[in-house]
């Protein structure tokens, strides 16, 4: 970890020189996932114990660091078993952890993801935490059988918006899908971060920056910060990659999705 932290100190370097605001996220805790996909962390006191002393580590070196916009606790918590007696669930680990965070670290935003993987369903049973200056984080790949199509399985061909899964996806059936979201927002009065959305690259026709579109206009209209997953990560979330997935190379024009996505980042002012 200490030498990932090195590789961040540089990273921030570069994101205060071009007006950049990062999110830390530690998106591999302590212990990883057990056998059932739960974080082992929403289990094992060892971890969770580990968990809460990187997150100190953290806050120490990067509190009052201007290119730094937020504390993101965990990746995709799941919590498909209870816990043992007296041991906080992935929800009950994340408040441990912000208050030590608070402790050292009284002012950068801390970020709370739901359960089921950091879903929209995940807010319906989601209670809010007595801990200071929270963001409320969600993660939009609905429906999955459009956005990841080709990924774990053959590509399917599925288009959007149209009908998918007995369902008709348009930009609509988006704002019902992350409903338990907004009545959060609303219910509670807080801040909600989107961050992961995407569609396969591959996806047929303009159908990826469809789904793009719509999904932006919905956060947009609701007052939520956003960021795409991913950049230069695997080419296949890409938008500077074409809907070839054999090919591997940019393209050498910007994609619509690319073009889509340049266009809401030209509306930020520079911190």
């Amino acid at each position: 970890m200490d030498g990932k932290l090195d590789e961040l100190d540089q990273a921030l370097v570069a994101a205060r020189k071009y007006g950049i605001l990062v999110v830390i996220d530690v998106h591999s805790p302590p212990g990883g996932r057990m056998a059932n996909r739960d974080l082992a962390i929403g289990h094992e006191p060892l971890y969770q114990d580990a968990f809460v002393a990187l997150w100190e580590k953290i806050a120490r070196r990067y509190r009052g660091n201007p290119a730094v916009w937020g504390y993101d606790l965990v990746n995709e918590p799941q919590q498909n078993e209870p816990p043992p007696d007296g041991v906080p669930d992935y929800l009950g680990i994340q408040v441990r952890a912000a208050q030590a965070i608070r402790a050292i670290d009284p002012t950068t935003p801390i970020i709370i993801e739901a359960a089921q993987w950091d879903s929209a369903a995940g807010f319906r049973d989601l209670d809010p935490v007595d801990v200071p200056n929270v963001i409320y984080q969600v993660h939009m790949y609905e429906p999955g059988q459009f956005t990841h199509q080709g990924v774990h399985g053959p590509k399917t061909n599925t288009v959007y918006p149209g009908r998918i899964g007995g369902v008709e996806w348009n930009q609509d059936r988006i704002r019902r899908a992350l409903a338990p979201v907004r009545e959060f927002q609303l219910a509670y009065n807080v801040d909600i971060y989107c961050g992961e959305f995407s569609a396969i690259r591959w996806a047929p026709g303009d159908s990826a920056y469809q789904y793009l579109r719509d999904c932006i206009a919905v956060f947009e209209e609701y007052g939520w910060d956003w960021s795409y997953h991913a950049y230069r990560e695997w080419d296949g979330w890409s938008v500077e990659h074409g809907a070839d997935p054999d090919d591997h190379q940019p393209t050498r024009e910007p994609t619509d999705r690319k073009r889509l996505l340049l266009e809401w980042f030209a509306k930020n002012q520079r911190p």
